[in-house]
Order: structure tokens, then C-alpha cells, then sequence
């Protein structure tokens, strides 16, 4: 707390051998896939006491409508196709300017330069700590198919001079893990994602170093298949509606 590559079609000739003679055979034309010029993205608001947030990505005037149009807190958008702009041409990584508003507002009051690789897929995190300020926080998400259920957890509370401990306890009996953790997790940081049998699971979280797990409790069904990542957001001292919380993200 995530190009366009110029290919050449290459021609070759294969030595064939008819009748006891060689004979060169014609060179025939490699089919080549379109060189990738986007990366897939999505928006996740944990901005504390903010109304919903428009997200604009490379702006290009004062009545551009936002790409990402009143993202409330705690909710997630789909993921969009981000074309990269012309100056990432032949290159793997692209930078996209981003930028938050206040619905109705003409100026955002926070602008950044994200970096994207080609045919990814992203979560960008809209985010704040009383010493940082709001930033943008980009989490790369697996592109591959997930081959079992797996969990991870993401740190996107509001105080940046705390960490976290999460613990996921299985609710059922049946083979494979019965417990995922992770300790001392610092701001803005995502953990590595641990195989978890699909099924009603408890996820908690607390600051690291108290004791028990005091923060809210999670009781959520992981489906067969699926990558999760569970993000602790709000303030972990609030009592308001942006009280600490769970919120169970999927990968797709």
C-alpha cells in the first residue's frame, strides 16, 4: 500500500526431398496476433468520508464525462478496456493519467500517472490516510484461470501508521486448508494468495500487536474457481459508517 510490440513476419524455406532430389519450397507468410494495446481495469473506492467518486481516465477537457461514473464507498466497478495512448507505441507498459473528482465538480482534487502492462488486468484502489492524503493504490490482478479457490488480504484502512493481522477460519469440515492468515500487513500492501477450499469462510482482522481479533467479523461463501481478496477499509477507530469492514473482492 500495475505493448505494444512490433513484430516482424518472418519468411523461411523449408528443404524438401522429392524423388531423391531437394527442391526449396516457397516461402509462406506467418500469421502474427494483433500487437496489445490496452490493459484491463477496474476501480475500487475505500476513500473515507467522501460521497460517491468520479474517476477519469487521460482527460482530455473539462466536459469529458468520467470513465468511471459515481463509484460509491465500498463497492467495486467492471473492468474496463484501457487503450494506451500513442507514445506507448512499441513499448510494455504504458502510463495512464488518472484522475478523482467529486461528482458535479469541474477540477479533481487528485491527479496521478499509473503505470499499466500490456493485456493486464488491474484494480485501482481509491484510497487516503490522514498523512498521505487520497492516492491511487494499483493492484494487479492474476490473468491466468484460477485452477482452485484462493483468498488473499489487502490493508486499505485509513491509518497508515497501523498494521494488520487477518486470519480466515473455514467454517466447514472437508479436506484441503482449514485456516489462511497474515500478520502485521502494512498499508496499501496486498498479501500472497494462499489456496482456500470453496465454501462459508470467517474472515477477521485486527491491529497488529492487540489482542484478539476486535475488528468486524466477515462470514462470507467463496465459490469453487475464484480468486478473493479481502481488503479491511475505513477508519480502524470509527464508529460511523466509515467504521472499519470487510469487503470481499472477486478477481473477475
Amino acid at each position: 500500500m500495475r505493448i505494444r510490440s512490433l513484430s516482424v513476419a518472418a519468411a523461411s524455406a523449408a528443404l524438401v526431398l522429392v524423388s531423391g532430389a531437394s527442391v526449396a519450397a516457397a516461402a509462406q507468410p506467418t500469421t502474427l496476433p494483433a500487437p496489445v494495446d490496452y490493459a484491463y481495469v477496474r476501480v475500487l473506492d475505500a476513500m473515507t468520508g467522501m460521497p460517491a467518486l468520479d474517476v477519469y481516465v487521460t482527460r482530455v477537457a473539462v466536459d469529458t464525462p468520467p470513465t468511471f461514473p459515481a463509484v460509491k464507498y465500498g463497492t467495486w466497478t467492471k473492468y474496463q478496456k484501457m487503450y494506451f495512448t500513442p507514445d506507448c507505441i512499441g513499448k510494455a507498459v504504458c502510463k495512464l493519467g488518472f484522475e478523482m473528482a467529486v461528482p458535479g465538480e469541474a477540477t479533481g482534487f487528485k491527479s496521478d500517472d499509473l503505470a499499466f502492462r500490456a493485456g493486464s488486468y488491474s484494480t485501482v484502489a481509491l484510497a487516503s490516510t490522514g498523512s498521505t492524503g487520497p492516492n491511487f493504490i494499483v493492484v494487479v490482478e492474476s490473468m491466468s484461470k484460477a485452477a482452485s479457490s484462493s483468498l488473499r488480504f489487502g490493508n486499505l484502512t485509513s491509518d497508515v501508521t497501523k498494521t494488520l493481522d487477518f486470519s480466515a477460519i473455514r467454517m466447514t469440515k472437508s479436506a484441503g486448508p482449514a485456516s489462511a492468515s497474515a500478520q502485521d500487513v502494512a498499508y496499501a500492501r496486498v498479501t500472497v494468495i494462499r489456496p482456500v477450499v470453496a465454501g462459508p469462510w470467517n474472515i477477521q482482522f485486527r491491529v497488529h500487536g492487540s489482542m484478539g481479533m476486535a475488528q468486524p467479523v466477515k462470514n462470507a461463501t467463496l465459490s469453487a474457481s475464484r480468486r478473493y481478496t479481502a481488503y479491511a477499509i475505513g477508519n480502524i477507530a470509527g464508529t460511523d459508517q466509515y467504521a472499519a469492514k470487510f469487503i470481499l473482492v472477486p478477481n473477475r
